[in-house]
């Protein structure tokens, strides 16, 4: 790079710094006065290092009305943003930045929220993900739809020829992407609830379980208490047959004394009678 083309650089530089801060654009210098640079020899070394920026000022008058009118600008309205993200909107078969779904003027909100319901009485959702995923599927059906009527258009209605591939060719990727999106959140509606009807099956299992077991502690509980009963039953009826035996024993001593005593009295006599013969 030749010194001129440094100079050149450092210039546009300036300008353009100046330019941004607001300065007043120095001006250059005029070339009828500007100084040929020394061309360099073999051995010269070239001074790279850029010039110093030019200095400019501004008045405290001016300053204050840039400071004044920057406080002025508040930044576009909430109905500008609004406006201002749909300007590029050619087909409207792309989902916006914000990733809001939005319908047409040409198309029938009644008949979107009727394809909303429909999806929702089919599917009869019961937690907040499903009914996200049954808006989803909603969405991306009509979306779908959309595309396949902006492909119609694309289509000789005599001949049924492509009028124009290009297009044709992107609602058709539209069309697949969107039908593709449906399907996603239909198995994925699908996989939750046999994950939530399997988790509510276990629970039914464990509170099952747990309900068996308490009754077979209760079964158990009672089989003691029912032995227990029938063992202090047998030990009642031990003691009062215990009791009988003792009376009757009693009684079997008292009349085996009195037999005796009459059986010895009565021997007695007898040896009496015969000692006297």
């Amino acid at each position: 790079m030749t010194p001129r083309d440094i100079r050149r650089a450092v210039e546009r530089q300036a300008r353009k710094s100046a330019r941004k801060a607001g300065f007043p654009i120095p001006q250059s210098i005029p070339s009828s006065t500007a100084v040929a640079p020394e061309e360099p020899t073999d051995n010269a070394v070239i001074d790279t290092t850029p010039a110093p920026e030019p200095s400019a000022t501004i008045s405290t008058a001016r300053l204050s009305a840039n400071r004044a009118n920057a406080q002025l600008s508040t930044g576009p309205s909430l109905a500008g943003r609004a406006i201002s993200c749909l300007n590029h909107t050619l087909h409207g078969l792309a989902r916006h930045t914000n990733g809001t779904f939005k319908l047409l003027t040409t198309e029938d909100p009644a008949g979107f929220d009727a394809l909303t319901q429909s999806l929702l009485d089919e599917h009869q959702t019961a937690t907040p993900t499903q009914l996200i995923l049954v808006h989803g599927m909603a969405e991306s059906l009509w979306l779908a739809q959309r595309a396949q009527r902006l492909q119609d258009t694309c289509l000789d209605p005599d001949t049924g020829d492509i009028k124009d591939e290009k297009k044709f060719s992107l609602y058709l990727r539209y069309q697949t992407t969107h039908t593709r999106a449906f399907h996603k959140s239909l198995n994925d509606l699908i996989k939750l609830r046999a994950e939530q009807r399997r988790a509510a099956n276990g629970f039914e299992a464990q509170k099952h379980k747990e309900e068996e077991n308490r009754r077979k502690i209760e079964r158990h509980t009672a089989q003691m208490a029912l032995k227990d009963a029938q063992t202090r039953h047998q030990i009642a009826a031990n003691a009062v047959q215990q009791g009988n035996a003792r009376c009757h024993v009693r009684n079997f001593e008292r009349i085996f004394a009195e037999e005796l005593a009459n059986h010895c009295a009565k021997n007695d006599s007898q040896e009496a009678t015969a000692a006297a013969a």
